[in-house]
C-alpha cells in the first residue's frame, strides 16, 4: 500500500501574493520617481526572497516520521532567512546609489505584513 501524495502546502500562495504586492507597489511608485520605484522593488525583494527560502526549507519534509527533520529544517530556514535579509540590505546599501530609504523600508514592511494575514490568505 502506498502513501497518498501530499499536496504542497498553501503557504506558497503567500509568496505569490508578496511578489504581486512588491510589483504593484513598485509600479505605482514608478509614476512618482524611478529611484523610488526601484527602491521599493528592492525593499519588497528583501522581504520576499528570504521568506521564499524559509518556506522552501520549512516545508521540505512532511509526515510524523520526519518530525526531527522538519524541526531542524525550520530552524535552518529561519537562520537562513535572517542572514539573507541582512545580506540583501547590506548589498543594497553598498551598491545601490541613489536610494530612497523610505520606499525601501516601507515596501519591506508592507510585504512583511502579508505574513500577519497568512491564515486569512490561505483560506482563499
Amino acid at each position: 500500500m502506498t502513501a497518498p501524495h501530499l499536496r504542497k502546502p498553501p503557504i506558497y500562495r503567500v509568496i505569490i501574493i508578496q511578489l504581486l504586492i512588491t510589483v504593484l507597489v513598485a509600479l505605482a511608485l514608478w509614476l512618482h520617481s524611478t529611484v523610488v520605484a526601484y527602491s521599493a522593488l528592492l525593499g519588497g525583494l528583501a522581504s520576499l526572497l528570504p521568506n521564499a527560502y524559509l518556506v522552501s526549507k520549512a516545508f521540505a519534509y512532511s509526515g510524523a516520521r520526519a518530525a526531527q527533520k522538519i524541526a531542524r529544517s525550520f530552524y535552518k530556514g529561519e537562520a537562513g532567512k535572517f542572514i539573507l535579509t541582512a545580506m540583501i540590505f547590506a548589498l543594497v546599501f553598498i551598491f545601490i546609489k541613489p536610494l530612497n530609504v523610505f520606499a525601501l523600508f516601507g515596501t519591506f514592511i508592507v510585504v512583511q505584513m502579508v505574513n500577519w494575514f497568512t491564515a486569512w490568505i490561505i483560506k482563499f
